[in-house]
């Protein structure tokens, strides 16, 4: 497995313990239980360093190491595998949810003797509109009514069925009173077998009754909340409440996750993720997978090749508590099987100055005959063509002059005019002639950049590969900014 960050001995010991989390752990072997490990960190636990592996992109830069020191640069979330603008809107909608539930609340945290007394009052008829149905059961248990019969009730009128279900084992406050989670669906817009839309609505206790604390937002397009976690995950000593939920429009569906965690000073839930964990087409597990007592999330995607899409590629989000907040800490890739991916994987190292690798693999671009095309015509030529292109330029950030010379002899002697990739030939030859003059390198991407303005196939050909992979702008294609 390849990675970005310096390769000290002891990680290879975490390797191990990365492999072996990944293989073994569920989220069930971790729902409701409590971490008991030392303080968070962010330690480079993931990494690993196996040449010829998986690459793995660090996004933040762990605790405890400078930002002066060689390790991974801080970059947004979604340059390596991009989130869907959907996803970033659903996750606004559960921020809105937040809002709205917390806007509501006020006072301390509620004591155990707020709580009405248990009894036995009558299952309440059922409402004739979903949206009475946080009323309905918030009164049920103000009456005194026990959650096993809520949820008797509840899937009676339809409202609860595979996925769903009433949970009051947990106390979420940190109060000594458990509340009272409950997902349920919309009877009215319930399909058997299919994702339905639905809701997830949180009880406490409050003045001798229960209040709602949460709820999400419904929608017939939000389908129902799916609980992967209600149990202490960053070692706090205070249960989160985690889970997924998806939203459709037009027959395409975008899921993101959300982590939640009562705060006893503003008197509401809080979300511990500031920013969309994307979970659209993901498989979430929730395990401790470097083995410091703090729950990680890991998010495996695994696409079906897709013509919109282009072509597929494993990936895993990991998301680590960095004291404040769940932040994506590590996106690991499985290694390149289409050519476009090697290129994706050479140009990320590029990106981070790390000249000696990025060289290595644009010569893999070029000659591994094992990488497998998708469907831009001439695509071989094509790519192979930009590659050398980026190698002259990383050869001439690495002071290797006459291999960049070389390098751009090549590219000229293999792309002619007439040829697919003589658009690269032609703003190689740019950069190299404006370079030797000037030993700018700025200067001589802004010569190469105002070549490729001519050339519109160069970019458009890096763009063919579909929503799901990188899309490049103008100045990736020579993006030195410093002389």
């Amino acid at each position: 497995m390849q990675t970005f960050l310096s390769k000290p001995p002891v990680w290879l010991a975490l390797i191990v313990l990365l492999i072996a989390a990944l293989a073994c752990s569920s989220v069930n072997d971790v729902v409701g239980q409590r971490g008991t490990g030392p303080t968070p960190t962010l330690a480079p636990a993931f990494a690993t360093a196996t040449p010829g592996g998986r690459i793995s992109v660090w996004l933040v830069t762990p605790v405890g190491q400078s930002p002066d020191q060689q390790g991974p640069t801080p970059t947004g979330f979604g340059q390596i595998v991009a989130p869907a603008a959907t996803a970033t809107a659903a996750f606004a909608t559960l921020r809105a949810a937040t809002a709205m539930a917390g806007a509501t609340l006020s006072g301390p945290v509620y004591q155990p003797n707020d709580c009405p007394e248990a009894g036995s009052p009558p299952p309440p008829p059922k409402p004739s509109a979903f949206t009475q149905y946080p009323e309905v059961i918030g009164r049920f248990l103000s009456a005194g009514g026990p959650p096993s019969v809520l949820e008797a009730t509840l899937r009676s009128w339809g409202a609860i069925a595979e996925g769903a279900q009433v949970q009051s084992d947990t106390d979420l406050t940190g109060d000594g009173v458990k509340e009272i989670l409950v997902t349920l669906y919309d009877p009215a817009n319930y399909k058997p077998g299919v994702p339905s839309p639905g809701q997830l609505l949180i009880y406490g206790c409050a003045q001798k009754g229960y209040r709602l604390l949460y709820s999400t937002l419904y929608s017939p397009n939000t389908l129902i909340p799916e609980l992967k976690r209600v149990g202490d995950m960053n070692y706090d000593l205070r249960a989160e409440v985690a889970y997924t939920q998806q939203t459709c429009n037009a027959g395409q569906c975008t899921a993101v996750m959300q982590i939640l965690e009562w705060n006893g000073t503003l008197g509401a839930f809080k979300p511990l993720n500031d920013v969309p964990m994307n979970a659209t087409s993901g498989k979430v597990e929730i395990a401790d997978l470097d083995k410091d007592g703090i729950l990680e999330v890991a998010i495996h995607f695994n696409p079906t090749p897709d013509p919109n899409a282009g072509p597929p590629r494993k990936s895993t989000d990991i998301w680590d508590w960095d004291g404040a907040n769940y932040v994506l800490a590590l996106t690991q890739l499985e290694p390149p099987v289409y050519r476009i991916h090697a290129v994706h994987d050479a140009d990320y190292r590029f990106a981070q100055g790390n000249w000696r690798d990025a060289i290595r693999l644009y010569d893999r671009v070029r000659d591994d005959a094992n990488l497998q095309p998708w469907t831009l015509a001439d695509e071989q030529t094509i790519l192979r063509a930009y590659a050398e292109f980026k190698k002259m330029l990383a050869l001439v950030a690495n002071k290797q002059t006459r291999a960049a010379d070389d390098a751009l002899t090549t590219l000229l002697t293999e792309n002619p005019a007439g040829t697919s990739g003589e658009g690269y030939a032609i703003i190689g030859q740019s950069f190299m002639d404006n370079y030797k003059k000037t030993r700018d390198r700025k200067k001589a991407c802004a010569e190469a950049l105002n070549a490729a303005t001519n050339r519109p196939e160069t970019l458009a050909a890096l763009n063919s590969y579909g929503f799901n992979n990188r899309t490049y702008a103008l100045p990736d294609l020579c993006p030195f900014t410093e002389k």
